[in-house]
């Protein structure tokens, strides 16, 4: 059985092909039309699955889409009616936009697709509850779904057992941790669903002095329910989130062209302590709620790698998985998982062990693009050859960008279309920035040998997964100068496990650590400000050509310049 699953209208559009419960494969619509983040239908991430798994739409057996858009249009009408007449300009302007598209998905879906068969839609939250639970290997799990909003929750405690899914309570729009923290993010200069990670990397250079001034607009129960003073925010009947009374507690905001101050990343370490306090609250209730050891989590808030760290020291859960995706992309594979598991009652699972599910290029490929751009490169046959090669060059802080295998579906590099370097001296973190066009005070993520984690992070077990790189650890103490440039300020770093499942990618952090004796290198995604990560060999030459990259390792050529 066939189910394509499909999310799009807000942020990140995604499709995914489900067979028989495995996940094929799966992508991101921005990866081929080069928007950043694009929200529009997926119309060429569907003509990728389908081509990647050598059917067309007469062979898709259902269509699972992410959320419910009546739901939704429905909490928008109630939303324009509470706020009126304030609301009347931003309702307006959006509500074109919803009257052709996101009310028509069903219209939308059968003319771009042709798909004849039958559609199902998935609740919002439902899909990301189910996109990290059935992916894990737990028989039964508490799961806490936490974002911006879907239709209309927020927040989403569930309990999974087999395969079904339970809601147990949730809170509901305007009230929600995700969209306080782009509160924070908006107000000071940086971009909604796009800058909160710049929000908590800057958090570690500030001092969380103002949750006092955060709690007054925010009133939070002991069981980790909250509600919102909505006479600070305006994001229900404004084109901003926040309005003047937010600004006579907390200043002017800044404007994104201006410099950030200590008053800035104050407010960041604040939102950041203020995020992680309502998320224990919530986890250790809803571990009293299940008695279960085991956790399980979705929603864009989740992608906070800071608090995820801490998850361990602050709560009784002990296993954790969380989906690599697990934002709005991740929606894809959830609806149509839940469509295939608890819809259609199948009872048997197949746990996600690794996130490799876009598209790939072979050799022959790969050298006419070679021939285009008239490079000059070095073809291995051996391909023990070339990871020696390429780790050399790590070993002599070469930075390089490594192209291999399937491309991750979700918003991390995990080895496949990444930029890589030493991890070491401090200098490497200010070369990849200059290199990507970012902000010094962006940290970089660590790759790290699976077996060798628990000897430079403070991991809750011995060599504790992480091969999403969703977990934000402390580096130990004897081992910051061997990681200095993926140290951040508060000593912790991003880190992404690597197995031998990762076979490529393993080999070369095998044979770096040989060489170097630092079972880890720097990895960030191969893409430059504004840009989605490479796709294809093209993509990722014109990024090598325009940049100061030293190399570029496409599959099993290296290419070089001068």
């Amino acid at each position: 059985m066939n189910i394509l699953g499909i999310s799009a209208f807000y942020h990140d559009s995604a499709a995914a092909l489900i067979k028989d419960g495995k996940v094929l494969c799966a992508a991101e619509e921005e990866r081929f039309s080069r928007i950043k983040h694009d929200n529009q239908f997926p119309a060429k991430a569907v003509e990728f699955c389908l081509g990647e798994a050598n059917i067309t739409i007469e062979d898709v057996d259902y269509i699972s889409y992410y959320e419910k858009p009546l739901l939704k249009f429905e909490r928008i009408l109630e939303t324009f009616v509470d706020t009126y007449p304030f609301s009347l300009m931003p309702f307006l302007k959006g509500i074109p936009e919803w009257i052709n598209q996101k009310i028509k998905v069903e219209q939308i879906i059968r003319k771009t697709t042709g798909f004849k068969g039958k559609i199902l839609y998935i609740p919002h939250h439902l899909s990301h509850a189910s996109a990290t639970f059935y992916p894990s290997s737990f028989k039964e799990a508490a799961i806490l779904t936490i974002d911006g909003v879907g239709e209309y929750q927020t927040t989403g405690l569930w309990f999974g057992k087999g395969n079904k899914i339970n809601l147990l309570k949730s809170i509901n729009f305007p009230h929600s941790l995700g969209l306080l923290y782009s509160t924070f993010t908006a107000f000071l200069g940086f971009k909604v669903n796009e800058d909160e990670y710049k929000l908590m990397g800057l958090a570690a250079y500030g001092k969380p002095n103002q949750t006092g001034k955060i709690l007054k607009i925010i009133d939070v129960k002991e069981d980790g329910s909250f509600s919102m003073n909505m006479h600070y925010f305006s994001y229900r009947e404004g084109f901003q989130m926040w309005n003047n009374k937010f600004e006579d507690i907390f200043g002017h905001s800044r404007n994104s062209n201006q410099p950030i101050i200590k008053r800035d990343k104050d407010l960041a370490a604040s939102i950041q302590a203020v995020t992680e306090e309502i998320y224990f609250k919530i986890l250790n209730h809803l571990y009293g709620l299940t008695k279960t050891k085991n956790l399980c989590l979705s929603g864009g808030v989740v992608l906070n790698v800071l608090a995820n760290g801490k998850i361990y020291k602050n709560t009784p859960f002990k296993n954790i998985y969380i989906f690599g995706a697990a934002g709005d992309s991740g929606g894809a594979i959830g609806s149509a998982l839940f469509s295939y598991h608890s819809l259609l009652e199948v009872k048997k699972r197949q746990p996600i062990k690794n996130l490799y599910l876009g598209s790939e290029y072979s050799n022959d490929e790969i050298k006419k693009y070679l021939t285009k751009y008239n490079l000059k490169y070095k073809l291995f046959k051996n391909e023990d050859e070339l990871i020696e090669a390429a780790a050399n060059l790590l070993n002599k802080n070469n930075i390089i960008g490594w192209f291999q295998g399937k491309m991750e579906f979700g918003p991390r590099a995990l080895g496949s279309r990444s930029i890589l370097c030493k991890p070491t001296p401090r200098e490497m973190k200010t070369k990849v920035n200059i290199i990507k066009i970012r902000e010094q005070f962006r940290p970089f993520a660590g790759s790290i040998l699976q077996e060798k984690v628990h000897e430079y992070f403070e991991v809750p077990e011995k060599n504790h997964p992480s091969p999403f790189m969703v977990f934000c650890f402390q580096v130990k103490e004897e081992k910051i100068k061997d990681l200095a440039a993926i140290v951040h300020a508060d000593n912790t770093c991003r880190i992404q496990t690597v197995s031998k499942e990762n076979r490529r990618y393993y080999k070369l952090i095998k044979k770096f650590h040989d060489l170097s004796g630092i079972p880890c290198v720097l990895n960030t995604s191969f893409n430059l400000k504004g840009e989605p990560i490479v796709e294809n060999p093209d993509q990722a030459i014109k990024d090598f050509l325009k940049t100061e990259l030293d190399y570029l390792v496409i599959e099993s050529f290296l290419i070089y310049k001068g």
